[in-house]
């Protein structure tokens, strides 16, 4: 084989793909002898989605998808004759939803026989069609035809619904003409599909908790969708201005707990739409500034909001949409919220971190040594994680009447981290980046536990829905570990991303 600067596998990964290809075959029955450029990874460990029964891992340099069950051997899930183009999990996990490319070949004088790939189509003659794809336990269960230039999907919450539309901010290509003003509604159980016209430029989809409504954002309106009709139709439209030369450019949108209420922020102001999806009425509340976080919290009923200008905290009640102010030392841009309990932070610069108790708005300040990169609350909401720059990690105590953080230097920066809640315990596993073991440490006792061992420096940490949890690896063969935190059991699963290997795209002929 010959190996350039365009290869991103390494000499070994290639050597033990030839290997593994020609082990068992005789002189007269080689593989592929030819050259083969890796010109991208084999799998993508950024982008493996968990679902009940296993993960799905994104094959690029082949565009396939390999299925890697939590029990047995992983396997291709089978798209052909289409390629992968992105990856997602319905809510439920109980499914994931795939973008297929299908490549459709029309050929004039070319021999059928000979159009393997998509590059061996006369020119002009190629046809990229759009599908989405349900798959369930490695198997696809529905495929709905989907136009080329929707590129994003939200779902249900039950997954019963999913709206596709255009997202400008993943940098299309789009070719002829299209609708800027339609979203793609799918009925993921009957697969039907129908557009629904809702203003220009839709980027951002909330369903509401029963799943019976959708709310749309685009540019200067707000659209909210039957889906209880067949077909789904738009019952309302919010404008956010009269005025026809004022755009309004929707940020931030949240719905209350009772789903009769949207919270709409936008850009550059400190306007907050009130849309009342029962009576079909606007009401705006003014704050202190265009809000940089919200997050509702359903156990208070209220909405916590934060801003990057100002070293402020709203809290506000949902009746009469009152608002209280609260003084902070720092702006914050992250909000953590969970049954009454709001952690407040700064991403990426300030080392304040702050408790906030929704039902009393006691307010509790904690000073980090070094900026946080990620923040994590642990399920008990007794403590949090905070990774920060430099290679540290600490613990902040969030239990009634304590302020304490407990500074720890980690031996690689810190990449991920999760929480496994026992009767009587509480660990926290942590990733590092470039280090093969996986750190636990008891939060109660502040006592390290027995390290797991890789074999290669993890990615990046995930949950799966049965409460385990998966790791993926810096392997290019592929590696993924299962931990299941009540046995302790932990399993390796590699060499996955070989599979399909040499079997890149196909192509569907149609003949005139």
């Amino acid at each position: 084989m010959r190996f350039d600067n365009r290869s991103l596998a390494s000499l070994g990964t290639l050597l033990a793909l030839a290997m593994t290809a020609a082990t068992g075959c005789g002189w007269n029955n080689l593989p592929h002898q030819g050259t083969v450029w890796v010109d991208q990874p084999l799998w993508d460990a950024r982008g493996v989605v968990a679902t009940e029964t296993g993960l799905y891992a994104p094959l690029p340099h082949t565009g396939h998808l390999a299925y890697v069950p939590i029990s047995g051997d992983p396997e291709l899930v089978d798209l052909s004759p289409a390629s992968l183009a992105r990856l997602t999990v319905t809510p439920d996990g109980s499914s994931a939803v795939a973008f297929l490319e299908r490549f459709v070949c029309h050929p004039d004088d070319t021999p059928p026989r000979q159009i393997r790939v998509p590059e061996d189509c006369p020119d002009g003659n190629l046809e990229v069609r759009t599908e989405l794809a349900v798959i369930s336990d490695g198997d696809v269960d529905t495929q709905i035809d989907v136009p080329g230039h929707f590129n994003a999907v939200t779902f249900s919450d039950d997954g019963a619904f999913a709206i596709a539309y255009l997202d400008f901010s993943e940098g299309v290509e789009l070719e002829g003409v299209i609708s800027l003003t339609s979203v793609l509604v799918l009925d993921l159980e009957s697969g039907e599909a129908a557009q629904v016209a809702v203003g220009f430029a839709a980027n951002r989809v909330l369903f509401t908790e029963d799943g019976t409504r959708a709310v749309v954002l685009s540019q200067s309106e707000v659209a909210v969708l039957d889906l209880t009709t067949s077909p789904p139709e738009r019952e309302v439209t919010f404008p956010l201005t009269l005025d026809p030369d004022h755009v309004v450019e929707p940020v931030g949108v949240a719905l209350t707990p009772d789903g009769q209420y949207a919270l709409i922020s936008v850009q550059g102001s400190g306007d907050l739409y009130i849309l009342d999806l029962e009576d079909h009425a606007v009401n705006l509340v003014s704050l202190i500034a265009n809000p940089a976080a919200m997050a509702v919290d359903a156990t208070t009923d209220q909405t916590v909001l934060t801003y990057g200008s100002a070293a402020q905290v709203e809290v506000m009640e949902h009746t009469y949409f009152d608002t209280e102010l609260i003084a902070l030392d720092e702006p914050m841009n992250r909000i953590i919220n969970s049954e009454g309990l709001a952690v407040l932070w700064n991403r990426g610069s300030g080392r304040d971190v702050y408790r906030l108790d929704l039902d009393t708005l006691d307010l509790v300040e904690y000073r980090l040594q070094n900026a946080a990169t990620q923040v994590h609350l642990a399920p008990t909401r007794e403590f949090a994680i905070a990774l920060t720059q430099g290679e540290g990690m600490e613990i902040l105590d969030l239990r009634e009447g304590e302020d304490d953080t407990f500074p720890y230097l980690l031996e690689g920066q810190g990449v991920g981290a999760a929480f496994v809640a026992g009767e009587a315990s509480l660990t926290a596993l942590v990733l590092q980046e470039g280090v093969d073991y996986l750190y636990l440490l008891d939060l109660y006792t502040q006592q390290p536990e027995p390290v797991v061992d890789f074999s290669a420096p993890p990615i990046a940490i995930g949950t799966v829905p049965d409460g385990g949890f998966f790791i993926t690896h810096d392997s290019g063969l592929g590696l993924v570990s299962f931990l299941d935190p009540a046995s302790g059991d932990f399993t390796e699963v590699s060499g996955f991303a070989t599979l399909g290997f040499l079997d890149g795209p196909q192509v569907l002929i149609e003949e005139e």
